[in-house]
């Protein structure tokens, strides 16, 4: 005569159980076990979580990484502001050292069209937030416009450090129409690459990305680009007739806004997942953080 069946749910095969023994299996719920008590205290904590709607918002942040990005985000965006130092070859630069396409601009000053490059990057600021508020809401709106704005804010932190480890003169440096003040400021030596122009395509791509993924057979991402390229694009044109910028800086400067534009907003996908996870041998809960 063989051997008894075990009475173990944990060495039993599913296939083989009893009726009587899956049924409780099945009715009554699994004990909370250490690996799950430990997967809820590593969740990370949701700002604004909305496990109904996956598509409201459009991105999902969490406390213990968007706060943290944010703060040195705007720190090293700010590190601009402490150069005292001005340009190695100021007041005046040979334009014989630049490259032959930048030597084109070389002695550009204007500031009207500075002016219109501020305008231009302040309103597709508020452009994105208008956006973002009418097609969510203000609150849930504002959830999103946070992710744009540190799709910004890391666009202008990273350039910043390169803009001060490179010294590159601006193009009035390479004239004398620019006043002498000017000229010898610490700011004149902060030419490579374009935070405006940086900044201006994060915006524009962040949003069409939110838009993207809130409605991803509509319209209204394409209008998003459609209205905010062009936008961007004269913010940079601007910037380069300013004299502030020569056409290398803002090219460059638009690729990383863009990239930025796309990664960042990647990197919040919605919401957060908690999926039951069931074996022959065990019953948990796996908690599925979509970064």
């Amino acid at each position: 005569m063989g051997p008894a069946p075990s009475a173990s749910i944990s060495s039993t095969p599913a296939a083989s159980a009893s009726p009587s023994t899956s049924a409780a299996i099945t009715n009554a719920a699994p004990p909370e076990t250490k690996d799950v008590k430990k997967a809820k205290e590593a969740e990370l904590t949701p700002i604004v979580p909305t496990p109904s709607d996956p598509h409201r918002p459009a991105f999902q942040l969490y406390s213990e990484i968007d706060i943290p990005v944010l703060v040195i985000s705007a720190a090293f965006a700010s590190a601009r502001l402490l150069r005292t130092q001005q340009a190695y070859c100021a007041p005046r630069c040979d334009p014989a050292e630049l490259n032959g396409l930048d030597r084109q601009t070389a002695g550009f000053w204007n500031p009207s069209w500075a002016l219109l490059s501020d305008v231009g990057a302040l309103s597709l600021m508020a452009g994105s937030a208008t956006v973002l508020a009418a097609d969510e809401g203000v609150l849930v709106g504002l959830n999103d416009a946070v992710v744009v704005a540190q799709s910004a804010l890391l666009a202008t932190a990273g350039p910043t450090m390169l803009t001060i480890a490179a010294g590159r003169p601006r193009p009035f440096l390479y004239g004398d129409a620019a006043p002498a003040d000017v000229r010898t400021g610490a700011d004149a030596g902060l030419s490579f690459i374009s935070s405006h122009t940086s900044v201006s395509f994060a915006i524009v791509t962040s949003t069409y990305m939110a838009m993207k993924r809130r409605h991803p057979d509509a319209v209204t991402k394409w209008l998003v680009l459609g209205f905010g390229v062009p936008v961007a694009s004269t913010v940079a044109a601007a910037r380069v007739m300013a004299g502030r910028h020569f056409v290398t800086d803002v090219v460059l400067g638009a690729l990383v806004g863009a990239a930025m534009g796309v990664v960042v907003p990647a990197l919040h996908d919605s919401p957060v997942r908690i999926l039951p996870r069931v074996d022959k041998n065990t019953a948990v809960i796996a908690v599925e953080v979509v970064l």
